[in-house]
C-alpha cells in the first residue's frame, strides 16, 4: 500500500496565519511607500518651478537687463516677462500701465507653462469645476502689487487626491522676491 502524503490541517492553518502576519506587517509599509512616491512626485515637480525661476533670474542678470523685461529671450520661448526686480511674471504684463508689478490670475498658468516647458500636468483655475476630471495642479494668486509680501501664485498639486478640501501640496511662488514655498495646504 502506498502511503499518501500532504499537510495536515494545523500545518495549513500555521502556514495562513503566518501570512496573514506577514501581510498586516507590509501592507501599512506599501501604503506609506506610496505616499512617498506622491509626495516625490509633488516635489519634484514644486523643484523644476524653483530651478525654472532660479535660470530666469540669472538670465535676466545676465542679459545686463534692469527693470521690468518684456519677452525676455535668453530663456525658454522667449515669451514671460519680468518682473521690475528681474523674476518671471508672465506674458503681456504691461497691459493697464503695470509695466511688471501687477501679478494676475493667469501669470500664473503662463509661468508654469513657460517655465517648466512641458505638458505633463494638467493645470485647473482654482474653482469648484478643478477638482473633478484630470486635473493634476490648481491655480489662482493672492494679492496683487507684486512688492506687497501677500501677492503670490500658488499651485496646488492635487494628482493624488482630487477631493476638495483634503490636503495636498502647495508651491507659492512670490514673483516681487523669486521666493518659492512648498507647504501643505488645504483648498476648499
Amino acid at each position: 500500500m502506498r502511503k499518501v502524503s500532504g499537510f495536515t490541517l494545523v500545518e495549513l492553518v500555521v502556514v495562513i496565519v503566518i501570512l496573514a502576519i506577514l501581510a498586516v506587517v507590509a501592507v501599512p509599509r506599501f501604503i506609506s511607500v506610496s505616499q512617498d512616491a506622491h509626495d516625490s512626485a509633488a516635489k519634484g515637480a514644486f523643484a523644476a518651478f524653483t530651478s525654472g525661476v532660479s535660470l530666469y533670474h540669472s538670465c535676466w542678470a545676465a542679459s545686463g537687463a534692469s527693470g521690468h523685461v518684456l519677452d525676455l529671450a535668453c530663456f525658454g520661448d522667449g515669451t514671460l516677462d519680468s518682473t521690475t526686480t528681474g523674476y518671471p511674471l508672465g506674458q503681456a504684463t504691461q497691459t493697464g500701465g503695470n509695466n511688471g508689478t501687477q501679478l494676475q490670475g493667469d501669470f500664473c498658468r503662463q509661468l508654469w507653462q513657460g517655465l517648466l516647458d512641458n505638458n505633463e500636468y494638467q493645470l485647473a483655475l482654482h474653482g469648484d469645476a478643478a477638482f473633478g476630471g484630470s486635473n493634476d495642479i490648481v491655480y489662482w494668486y493672492s494679492g496683487g502689487k507684486i512688492d506687497e509680501s501677500n501677492t503670490y501664485c500658488y499651485f496646488n498639486y492635487i494628482r493624488d487626491n482630487r477631493a476638495k478640501g483634503s490636503e495636498n501640496w502647495q508651491l507659492r511662488y512670490y514673483p516681487g522676491t523669486g521666493k518659492t514655498l512648498i507647504t501643505r495646504s488645504t483648498l476648499s
